[in-house]
């Protein structure tokens, strides 16, 4: 069997792992993304003065296939476990990591030697003869593949599926919450003793210390993230709403009337953020229309279930492709 020509549509992890396993077995795969670089929501903002992980927050590795990527990123510098300070001064007890010395470093070392053209934003599918042809939104072509691979949030899946495979209605029941996050940078620390803080708080469930994280350097760096419903019903709020809301319900979170002098504060928004019901299912694939879907939405709303998607969808594929 010669290689085959395949595309992989999103470099997040379970993108990158998927088109990682498929180039290890001889095929010649384009990744493409409409970001500025890998990640997808393993992503890391930076300013001269500091750095914000604004998407993920951190990970955890329980699948001996995710663990042995995670201690290779480790060795090679990319990966580190993070132990923050909960309220009342107690120490991480689990393993939590992070990617050093951003969270992007995961993707990015996951990414070494794959063809990924960032900034590619694909805007129509059109099948010719037995492949697939790309447009993106500049009118830019790519192909022929042979073989396609969508590791995008289950909405956009679903919507790049439309017309083309009979699972688009499957994927599209896929329920994804969205998120508003806020990076701010403080001229000095604060003043509390903890990292991080997890709460069933209708606002802002989460608040965290981002220099307290393994080779974060700078400015007083923390990253809010608001919930799931107040995200839903703000959704379309201009940013800067939402940054001084949510800077605000930090203050309350903190019992302090104002908050220090800030050098930086900014929302961003992320429309599909976390998976409410998975699948259920570690991929789906199309055969007969030459498609294949994976993700984090597959399985669980972990960092590790969007690279095992990834990756299983990845050795699927190379063995079903071995046979043909």
């Amino acid at each position: 069997m010669s290689g085959r020509k395949i595309a992989v549509i999103g470099a997040g992890l379970a993108g990158l792992s998927c088109a990682a396993r498929l180039s290890a077995a001889g095929h010649t795969v384009a990744v493409l993304d409409k970001g500025r670089s890998v990640g997808g929501r393993m992503a890391t903002r930076r300013e001269e003065a500091c750095s914000w992980d604004h998407g993920a927050q951190y990970f955890t590795r329980r699948d001996p296939a995710f663990v042995a990527l995670v201690e290779r990123a480790a060795a090679a510098g990319h990966a580190a476990r993070w132990m923050p300070r909960w309220p009342g001064g107690e120490q991480e007890s689990s393993e939590l990591w992070v990617g050093t010395p951003g969270q992007s470093a995961l993707p990015r070392f996951l990414a070494t030697g794959l063809d990924v053209r960032a900034g590619t934003r694909i805007v129509a599918l059109r099948r010719e003869r037995s492949t697939w042809v790309l447009e993106d939104d500049r009118a830019g072509r790519h192909g022929p593949f042979d073989f396609l691979v969508s590791a995008v949030p289950a909405p956009q899946a679903a919507a790049l599926a439309a017309g083309h495979s009979t699972l688009a209605p499957k994927i599209a029941a896929v329920p994804m919450a969205p998120c508003w996050a806020v990076l701010v940078a403080f001229d000095r620390p604060l003043a509390i003793p903890l990292d991080a803080d997890w709460q069933d708080d209708a606002v802002l469930p989460w608040i965290a210390r981002n220099g307290s994280k393994p080779q974060r350097r700078g400015l007083e760096a923390w990253v809010l993230h608001a919930s799931a419903a107040w995200s839903r019903e703000h959704l379309e709020d201009p940013p800067a709403n939402v940054r001084d809301r949510l800077l605000d319900a930090f203050a309350g979170r903190l019992g302090v009337a104002g908050l220090p002098p800030m050098s930086a504060a900014a929302a961003h928004r992320w429309r599909h953020a976390r998976v409410e019901a998975p699948l259920g299912e570690p991929f789906l694939v199309d055969a007969a229309a030459g498609i294949g879907f994976c993700g984090d939405w597959c399985l669980d709303a972990r960092v590790e279930a969007a690279y095992l998607s990834g990756d299983g969808l990845g050795a699927h594929l190379a063995a079903s492709l071995e046979r043909a």
